[in-house]
């Protein structure tokens, strides 16, 4: 079988199955890349990193006209509260690569697009 194959879900990769958000921990911005192989200025996308299933962290990427709420987002983190995201269009792709000699580690994962996003700040009280 092959990955592209794989049909994966938030069930797959959340902390918890029945759950439909996933908390983040950070944002990150996807520049644009030049001819001649350097990273550009302009930018590309962003991408939230969440919580995933088993400790792991998995890269949501969304688009450079969410420029706004991605800025909100990143000031909520600043204030050490627990944000909460619902995607909208979510899209799920596992990935595997080999390194350069066979005696490289594989490494294997999961990432994933979305075409929007709600979040919501959740202070100690709310828990």
């Amino acid at each position: 079988m092959k990955l592209k194959n794989l049909r994966l879900t938030l069930a797959n990769v959340n902390t918890t199955a029945g759950k439909k958000d996933m908390e983040v921990v950070e944002t990150s911005v996807n520049r644009v890349r030049l001819d001649e192989g350097t990273w550009g200025k302009d930018i590309d996308s962003y991408s939230l990193h969440c919580c995933a299933n088993h400790g792991d962290i998995i890269k949501i990427k969304v688009g450079k006209e969410h420029a706004a709420k991605v800025t909100a987002l990143n000031d909520a983190l600043s204030d050490d509260v627990t944000v909460t995201v619902t995607f909208s269009g979510l899209k799920l792709k596992a990935f595997a690569m080999k390194g350069k000699s066979n005696s490289d580690y594989p490494i294997s994962g999961v990432s994933g697009s979305a075409l929007d996003f709600e979040y919501k700040v959740q202070n100690e009280v709310d828990f």
